[in-house]
């Protein structure tokens, strides 16, 4: 399909990559909201708009689909709802590396990025516009709902729910049957072995919560 990835910012060159080696796709251009890349060359594709632009140029470029190339939660699902609201009918790809292991009976959404090594297992469902970073690991029957992302070398026991827009971060390990509230990030090398509510930065082994979270805050830098 010729594609269109829509940010340019840090999560863009390891997409591209993925991209490049499943050979499923074609890259037509990049989209970014910020005006100083606007028509730069980047990793040998050019930006060609704006995401706003997306409507007018579908047409000009005969864009097939997209994928929101975007590391921030947050940010991604509004540019992802943004244009769904646009054009309800604009399908999104996903950007699976080929190293990936996914097991049986799994349930993936669109939108997703997956890196080189992750592993999901067998009975999970992996939600819309979600993201694993290298070697992630999802053990059985887990939930991964919309928008939420695992990062480089974390890992899940079995059952675990991570919930719309949560964050686990670098090297975390969480045990079995233990849920991550929507919106809630898990610092850097935790060891998560209860529940975590929504809207909270936890973190420490055990984690523990440290603070609220509000909507839309940062976590990466």
């Amino acid at each position: 399909m010729r594609i269109i990835l829509i940010g340019a910012g840090n999560h863009l060159h390891y997409s591209i990559d993925i991209i490049q080696k499943e050979s499923k796709h074609q890259i037509i251009g990049l989209l970014d909201s910020t005006p100083e890349k606007q028509g730069k060359d980047l990793f040998g594709y050019e930006v060609i708009g704006k995401p706003d632009d997306l409507k007018d140029l579908i047409d000009k470029y005969n864009i097939e689909a997209g994928l929101v190339t975007i590391g921030d939660n947050w940010i991604r699902k509004c540019v992802s709802e943004s244009i769904v609201k646009t054009l309800p009918n604009f399908q999104f790809v996903n950007a699976i590396h080929p190293t990936v292991s996914v097991g049986i009976d799994v349930k993936m959404g669109h939108g997703v990025i997956a890196m080189a090594g992750c592993i999901i297992n067998p009975g999970s469902s992996i939600g819309n516009f979600t993201f694993f970073a290298t070697g992630a690991q999802i053990e059985h029957d887990c939930t991964i709902e919309d928008y939420a992302s695992v990062s480089a070398g974390s890992i899940t026991g079995g059952h675990v729910k991570i919930g719309e827009l949560a964050a686990v971060t670098l090297g975390v390990t969480i045990v079995d049957r233990v849920s991550i509230g929507k919106n809630s990030v898990i610092g850097s090398g935790a060891l998560v072995t209860k529940s975590i509510p929504d809207n909270v930065l936890a973190y420490g082994s055990p984690a523990k919560i440290i603070r609220s979270r509000a909507a839309g805050e940062r976590f990466l830098k």
